[in-house]
């Protein structure tokens, strides 16, 4: 096992991590007593737009500058997790 595809992994890890951190969060805050619930405003919150029921995040002027170097430089540009160069494939 190379030391990129721990990486990988771990990289997907940490997305179905935070995946389960905000369902966790959107699911308690529909428990809460108030008995008043906002997707959109959780959304809006972590920095996206609630759109047909999905929470879609705002690509930053610095990810997109991330991503731009990455892929001139023939990476691959995983958000949130940075660039991955040299992992192979077939």
């Amino acid at each position: 096992m190379t030391s990129s595809n721990g990486r990988s992994r771990t990289k997907a890890f940490s997305a179905v991590l935070r995946a389960l951190v905000v369902t966790a969060v959107l699911a308690l805050s529909a428990c809460t007593g108030s008995g008043r619930f906002s997707a959109t405003a959780v959304c809006e919150r972590l920095g996206g737009d609630y759109v047909g029921g999905t929470c879609e995040h705002h690509t930053t002027p610095e990810e997109l500058a991330a991503q731009q170097w990455c892929e001139t430089h023939g990476g691959v540009y995983v958000a949130d997790d940075g660039c991955e160069l040299g992992s192979g494939g077939p």
